[in-house]
């Protein structure tokens, strides 16, 4: 499980050799073996999915929990091993990354963001850092880089040990003889994120795979995703979204913390208006399109296709996109011959 890194690439999902492409130039496997077989594991068992192409920051300094609540849209909890998800807005209110904040027990913050969001959080951090006196370091850098390793299922647990970990909550864990952070999941489905230097992970993997973890490739953990309709920063969200139509709000943003950019648009779209568009969760009645596949209503492109499910689940194709509120919820939708099922309102 060597470790390199690239810029992101914006290719579709299978290059005809088993394996994606579509988020990063680097080859990542869509498969290991029977991608069903490592669907049960993440929804039965015990899974390891690699998620090295990930962009981890490190935040050190006087006060970075500072510096992020003044320009997250989430507040920092105050728990020693508590993280958060949140987002970064530009001014207009205008998502130009999501990201996961933990707490490594030291006083330092890591970040995780998508690659496709990794540019804008170290121009967005590394303009506001110097005034808070606040260092930003590019763990996915170091030598070795850093990298990030799932593991989920409901057996993932047994498997370490019996560790018992908070959405977003920390603890430094032994496996192999070596020593990682890990992560807790609820989303998009529950489990670990083990955070360490590529070696160190590499052993990790090693060991959870020999007590009986099943190497997943993306193939199945984006069925998982698109199946609990978790969006993704560089395939259903993008910097021309706002917070309110990606799905976020609950789990991205706080109506009671101090100001950060954007926030203003923000409240008034939660507050007082409605999203020209939202983010919904849909079924694929026949032959399932590419993302960026137009949504039709009486000929008129009403939305847009974001993400496909590669598995089916329960003998159904998923999916997410994008409707226009001026769509008919009640009319049929079609994408090319196939038409589409709202699992969403």
């Amino acid at each position: 499980m060597e470790y390199s890194r690239t810029s992101p690439s914006q290719e579709l999902p299978e290059n005809g050799s088993g394996e994606y492409t579509r988020f990063f130039d680097y080859p990542v496997p869509g498969r290991y073996g029977d991608p069903t077989a490592e669907y049960a594991a993440l929804k039965q068992g015990a899974a390891v999915v690699d998620f090295s192409y990930k962009e981890i920051l490190r935040l050190t300094g006087k006060d970075p929990t500072g510096l992020l609540d003044a320009i997250l849209t989430n507040r920092v909890p105050k728990e020693e091993r508590l993280g958060v998800y949140a987002a970064l807005l530009n001014q207009k209110g205008r998502i130009q990354t999501d990201l996961r904040v933990l707490k490594d027990g030291s006083g330092d913050l890591l970040l995780d963001t998508e690659p496709e969001g990794a540019a804008a959080a170290k121009e967005i951090l590394g303009r506001y850092a110097p005034f808070s006196r606040v260092k930003v370091e590019d763990l996915s850098e170091e030598k070795p880089p850093w990298g990030i390793l799932g593991f989920y299922g409901p057996r993932a647990g047994e498997l370490l040990g019996g560790a018992s970990l908070e959405e977003h909550e920390t603890t430094e864990i032994e496996i192999g003889g070596v020593t990682v952070l890990a992560g807790g999941v609820t989303l998009p489905v529950s489990g670990y994120d083990l955070i360490g230097p590529s070696d160190k992970l590499r052993t990790v993997r090693e060991q959870l795979v020999a007590r009986g973890a099943v190497p997943t490739g993306l193939e199945a953990f984006e069925t998982t995703r698109i199946e609990a309709a978790v969006p993704r920063f560089g395939s259903d969200i993008t910097p021309e979204n706002f917070p309110g139509e990606a799905g976020i709000l609950e789990r991205a943003v706080s109506f009671t913390k101090g100001c950060y950019p954007g926030q203003e648009t923000v409240a008034r779209m939660h507050y007082r208006g409605h999203p020209n568009r939202n983010l919904h969760q849909l079924v694929i009645e026949g032959a399932p399109p590419q993302p960026g596949a137009q949504i039709l209503q009486s000929d008129k492109q009403v939305g847009t296709i974001t993400s496909v499910a590669p598995l089916p689940v329960d003998g159904r194709t998923l999916a997410l996109g994008y409707l226009r509120r001026s769509a008919d919820p009640d009319a049929p939708l079609l994408v090319g011959e196939s038409r589409i099922q709202l699992l969403t309102a």
